[in-house]
């Protein structure tokens, strides 16, 4: 009977409430809805809404009562594959006040011939163009050498999460380089003209870059 619930002689128990999801909460109906859609989906593999009852599937053998007029409660174990015993993760060690001292010592010996061997290379390779440059080109080099080291010290010490944001704010710094390479471009020595033009070229890479990275990260920030 529609709203009723009909116990029989034999203890089976039959609902007839027609009110099911007034008497769940939204969460629970919602759940509920879901797995008899998923189940529907795999009883009807074909889409054409004919059942096929397969019972080697593990979630229709586990759902099946009775079949071909046999009862087939209770269904066999679930075949869950085994999983080997993760190894035990070592735990860590915590070094000691002076094995931190030592490594410290260490980084800070390898830094310092990492530095005094680039700045030898750097001294040796300046002394090679002055063998060959005129003293006026020298003047202009050794002040370019120079910002680059420090430009160089200055964004590696950068934390990488403010790489993106310094982009934006070097637009104004490579505006800078741009005007002064092409006012020696118009130079009469090659080897002027040559370095001019490799820093407009640069400098004009890392301005439509900057543009590009804040236009990305400011569309981050807009609805869309």
């Amino acid at each position: 009977m529609p709203d009723q619930k009909v116990i029989s002689d034999n203890g089976v128990t039959v609902v007839g409430y027609t009110d099911f999801p007034s008497r769940m909460a939204a969460q629970a109906s919602t759940l509920y809805s879901t797995n008899i859609r998923n189940m529907l989906t795999d009883l009807t593999p074909k889409k054409d809404g004919v059942i096929f009852q397969n019972m080697e599937d593990d979630v229709i053998r586990g759902a099946t009562v009775a079949h071909a007029g046999a009862i087939t409660y209770p269904p066999p174990p679930p075949k869950i594959a085994a999983i080997a015993a993760a190894k035990p993760k070592e735990k860590f060690k915590e070094p000691t006040p002076e094995e931190k001292r030592a490594a410290e010592t260490a980084a800070f010996k390898a830094q310092t011939r990492s530095q005094v061997t680039l700045l030898l290379i750097g001294g040796a390779l300046m002394l090679l163009a002055g063998w060959f440059a005129p003293p006026s080109f020298m003047a202009h080099f050794i002040v370019f050498v120079l910002s680059v080291f420090i430009g160089f010290q200055v964004i590696w010490k950068v934390s990488h999460s403010l790489h993106t944001p310094l982009m934006a704010v070097t637009n104004a710094i490579s505006s800078i380089i741009i005007l002064g390479a092409l006012m020696q471009i118009g130079s009469g020595q090659w080897l002027v003209v040559v370095l001019a033009a490799l820093s407009v070229f640069m400098a004009g890479i890392n301005i439509f870059g900057g543009f590009m990275v804040t236009r990305r990260m400011l569309a981050m920030f807009q609805k869309s």
